[in-house]
């Protein structure tokens, strides 16, 4: 379980970890459980989250050779090139990691952190919708791809 500290009267390294040393103990005990429990829907989170990161790199990566058989000519294969270009510069850097020491832990700041993680979670999940949207278009397009080669080889 978490140790939940106030923080009041503890030296630098001590005030890292947060305590509730006040307050009822069944306060505190549920207010620990609901922490693990996050700790442990975060992590199944995060692992979700590198899975989809790395299938959406290979998606890319495929789709990109796909684009590439729309270069009929020079003209073409400039303008696929360089949007191309345009698109993997606009992918963002990955998450870095931020030391736990430099992290502000106390629990006046959590109703704001908890604001700040609904508002990010909401943005993720229209998204997520988004990026579904366009998983159907990529499909239908594949799906007509196949046909109109099938079509052609005939």
């Amino acid at each position: 379980m978490l140790t939940i500290k106030d923080g009041k009267g503890y030296s630098a390294p001590e005030k890292r970890y947060l305590t509730l040393s006040d307050g009822r103990n069944a306060d505190r005990n549920k207010l620990e459980e609901i922490f693990d429990s996050f700790s442990q829907s975060y992590q199944r989170y995060w692992e979700a989250y590198v899975v989809l990161q790395n299938q959406l790199y290979e998606t890319l990566r495929a789709a990109r050779g796909v684009q590439w058989l729309a270069a009929t000519d020079e003209k073409r294969l400039s303008e696929i090139n360089s949007l191309q270009r345009e698109l993997f510069a606009s992918v963002p850097r990955r998450l870095d990691y931020t030391p736990l020491g430099q992290i502000s832990e106390d629990l006046d700041s959590a109703p704001n952190k908890i604001d700040q993680l609904d508002a990010a979670l909401s943005s993720a999940n229209e998204a997520c919708r988004k990026l579904e949207e366009g998983i159907v278009v990529l499909k239908a397009r594949t799906q007509a791809m196949k046909e109109a080669l099938q079509a052609f080889r005939r």
